[in-house]
This record gives C-alpha cells, sequence and structure tokens, in this order.
C-alpha cells in the first residue's frame, strides 16, 4: 500500500488518547484491537468534514468519522469543459471498532473478525443514515447493504496495547463489473421477436416475466426490500395473469372477470381456485414442496419485509428469489400438464 492510502486511516496513538479514550467507559468496555474500514458510500450526507460520531455498545465502541469525496459529472455532457455545477459530492466513511478482543486472536481468524465487526458497523451506519433522512427529510439517500459499496475495501487492525498494525484489502462481494459479449444475429433476432410481441400485447405473461429479473437485479445491487417484493410480484402477476386467461377459457365475459378479479383475493386463487383447474399440489402448509417453500421463503417473507418494515438478510432474499423462480416453473408445468384442456394458454410457454 502506498502512502497516499495508508495515510487516509487517522489513528494513532495520540489520536486515540485525544479524541477516542475520553470518551469511552473503561469499567465496561477495555478495547484491546482498533479495526478500521473506509468504505466510499453511494449518496452524501453532509456532515461536516471529520465529524465523528461514536456508539457504545455490547460488542465494543463504534465510531463513525465523515469525509467526503468528490467527482465532476461534466464528461456526461458535450460540454467541452468541467463546469463547478456538475461536481458530485459524495460521503466517505471511516468506520472504526475498538473492541475488547485479543489482537492475536483477532489475527489468528481476521477473515471472521472482520466480517463479523463490518456487519456490526454497518448495522450502526443504517440507524444514523435513518435517523438523518427522517431529521432532514432527504430522500436521496437509502439503507445500506454490502452490494451497494465497492467491491472491495481498505482495511487496517491496530493493537492499542503494542500500536503494532496491519493494513490489507477486504472483499465485501464479487460483484465486480464485467464486460458482456455483443449479440450474435440470432440473439438479436430474437430481441426483435419479443419487442413485437411486447408492443403488440401478443402475450399477457411477458411482464410478470420482466418482474423477476428486476428482483435479481435488486439483489445484485444490495436492495434486500426491493428485491423481495419484486420475486412476490412477479408471481402475483402471473397468478392473476392465469386465473383470469382461465375465466376467458369458461367464456367469461370481460365484465364478469372483472368482478371475478376484484373479489377474489390471491391467497384463495392458490388454495381453491388453481387445483380445480390444472390439477396438482397447491398446498402451502407442506414445506417441503415447491408451493411450500415458496409460501414460506418468499410470500411470507415479503409480508414479513412490508407490513414491519424489517429489511430482510442476504440469504433470506437468496431463498425468497429462488422460491419464487421455482414456483413459476411449477405453475408451467402444469399449465404444460393440460395442454389439451387448455391449448391456447400452453401456445403462451411454447
Amino acid at each position: 500500500m502506498n502512502k497516499e492510502q495508508e495515510s487516509s486511516f487517522i489513528l494513532t496513538k495520540e489520536v486515540y488518547e485525544r479524541d477516542f479514550l475520553p470518551v469511552y467507559n473503561l469499567e465496561k468496555c477495555r478495547p484491546k484491537t482498533f479495526i478500521e474500514f473506509e468504505v466510499a458510500l453511494p449518496f452524501h450526507i453532509p456532515m461536516c468534514i471529520g465529524r465523528t460520531v461514536t456508539l457504545g455498545s455490547e460488542q465494543g465502541y463504534f465510531s463513525f468519522r465523515f469525509d467526503m469525496v468528490t467527482t465532476n459529472k461534466s464528461y456526461m455532457y458535450s460540454l467541452g469543459e468541467e463546469l463547478p455545477t456538475l461536481k458530485v459530492h459524495k460521503t466517505k466513511i471511516h468506520m472504526m471498532a475498538a473492541v475488547d478482543l485479543e489482537y492475536e486472536t483477532f489475527v489468528n481468524d481476521r477473515e471472521r473478525y472482520n466480517n463479523d465487526y463490518f456487519d456490526l458497523l454497518l448495522a450502526e451506519l443504517n440507524n444514523i443514515v435513518l435517523s438523518y433522512m427522517i431529521a432532514m427529510k432527504d430522500d436521496d439517500c437509502h439503507y445500506l447493504t454490502k452490494e451497494m459499496l465497492p467491491a472491495t475495501i481498505l482495511v487496517k487492525s491496530t493493537n492499542i496495547e503494542t500500536w503494532e498494525n496491519d493494513m490489507g484489502l477486504f472483499m465485501l462481494h464479487m460483484h465486480i463489473p464485467i464486460e458482456k459479449e455483443p449479440l450474435i444475429e440470432e440473439d438479436v433476432q430474437e430481441v426483435m421477436r419479443l419487442q413485437s410481441v411486447v408492443v403488440w400485447d401478443l402475450n399477457p405473461f411477458v411482464s410478470s416475466e420482466g418482474f423477476i429479473y428486476m428482483a435479481k437485479r435488486y439483489f445484485k445491487q444490495g436492495f434486500y426490500l426491493e428485491a423481495v417484493n419484486h420475486a412476490q410480484t412477479s408471481v402475483e402477476i402471473l397468478i392473476r395473469t392465469l386465473f383470469e386467461q382461465l375465466l376467458k377459457d369458461e367464456g367469461k365475459s370481460d365484465k364478469e372477470i372483472e368482478q371475478k378479479l376484484e373479489d377474489t383475493a390471491f391467497m384463495p386463487i392458490i388454495k381453491n381456485m388453481m387445483p380445480s383447474f390444472l390439477g396438482g399440489s397447491w398446498d402451502v402448509t407442506k414445506d417441503a414442496t415447491v408451493v411450500g417453500k415458496w409460501y414460506k421463503n418468499t410470500y411470507t417473507l415479503r409480508n414479513k419485509a412490508t407490513h414491519r418494515g424489517r429489511i430482510p438478510s442476504f440469504q433470506e432474499v437468496d431463498e425468497a428469489i429462488f422460491g419464487a423462480i421455482e414456483f413459476r416453473k411449477f405453475i408451467v408445468q402444469r399449465i404444460k400438464a393440460n395442454k389439451k384442456k387448455y391449448p391456447k394458454l400452453n401456445e403462451y410457454f411454447l
């Protein structure tokens, strides 16, 4: 690491004794190891540069020092010069943990402790972000997950007792931008074919397909709540569209179908109507089945996350998207199993 990178970390013996130690309650926690992470946020909190917020917890003392990075977006416009008005500010945060953990213990399992303390710091930072958003009514900010941050960041650990230290790189996620291969002619023709389908509304099931890709994109970007919502939305659109098409096949008028859709809640369609139309097991209480796993991992999680405002975990989102995709496959399989009964419906999924 070069000197410029190293100087971005602030901890020295003098700084620690002057700025940090007076804030700690050493009767509750006597720190032995100090860990610093440097992260650039995807938005700007206009806190004074150098402002440090310190919070005490059972795990130790967590501090957040605010800094700023500035870029100029003039290159996005054909201006030929940089304009000051196109400067974009982003917040850079030094997230620091002073913990009652022997430095030798930390070094022997560095990856685990870096992950554990980064997660704890990120949770506390989200509390600060939420407080700022509400106090300042700033809708440019949002909750943070690892996937929203750079794939690799700097981390420095310091032995507070001897002041030996170590600095290195810490990988947060694997989503590094890659160059896409150019489309071959066959792919271009497929895009053009589907464009006609979309423009002329030739397949009512296309829109639900788009939502599952939105869910995967949100997941990759770290927007966990939005990913779960879109995964479940893709299922609900598919089920509602399927129910509408099945009613049409029965000869119902547009007005009758509209009234039926308005009067029938989503889950009764799943539990009562789909089995009678398409057969198969639709019992949501059987956790081992595709339907049961979707109900538990996607539908129930979406309700908890949306109605209670809880941000799901990485693993929960992964299971929710997988559950939605598998349930969608199950629905298509049931349609194909009934292709003689509903030939027109089956054509949509060739």
